[in-house]
């Protein structure tokens, strides 16, 4: 599978996973983020395509929310860069790119403590950016600002739960280039 057509269809189809997880959802009160599936079709976008195909995936999902259809957790429209939680979603805009990179510098060549290690670096700046978007929505458009008690509060919830994402789609990840090497390989690259 090595066609540029082929390509943009992996895009899509990881595009629409990410879509389909952000309905698949467990409220974390007492604040905005629900806990979703979409950073385990993030993971797996960068897991599994190239570089520059897993940062097309997630693009093509966040313009097509911003152009207002409801595919984000909370709705759609180009008013959901005020929403606290866009920042997430602009996270994962370098996370899957980096997942891959890393992927194919580390897991792929069996240096899975590096990869381990790599893997918590781009969890810790998925939290960063999320939550550092939700404060600044929260003292500038909303007029609240977050304590650093909550905002601590909501980085460290999700960390353990990320880990546990990455883990299910690394697992998937592996098995899916060894079912489907023709698919999921590194030659399969959007020609440049």
């Amino acid at each position: 599978m090595k066609t540029k057509t082929q390509q943009m269809l992996l895009a899509s189809m990881f595009s629409a996973l990410t879509a389909i997880g952000a309905f698949i959802k467990i409220p974390m009160p007492p604040y905005p983020v629900p806990m979703t599936l979409q950073t385990m079709f993030v993971f797996l976008s960068g897991l599994l395509l190239p570089a520059r195909t897993a940062f097309y995936s997630q693009l093509v999902y966040v313009l097509l929310g911003l152009i207002g259809i409801p595919i984000f957790t909370n709705g759609g429209g180009i008013a959901y860069l005020l929403d606290p939680t866009f920042g997430y979603l602009l996270a994962f805009l370098a996370c899957a790119p980096l997942m891959s990179k890393l992927a194919e510098q580390t897991l792929y060549k069996g240096r899975r403590v590096a990869f381990s290690a790599g893997c918590l670096a781009i969890i810790l700046g998925v939290q960063v950016l999320g939550v550092a978007y939700m404060s600044l929505v929260y003292s500038q458009h909303l007029a609240s600002p977050l304590s650093f008690s909550k905002v601590f509060y909501i980085a460290t919830i999700f960390i353990p739960l990320d880990v546990i994402k990455l883990f299910v789609a690394t697992i998937l990840a592996l098995r899916l280039r060894k079912s489907a090497p023709a698919i999921f390989s590194p030659s399969t690259a959007l020609p440049k």
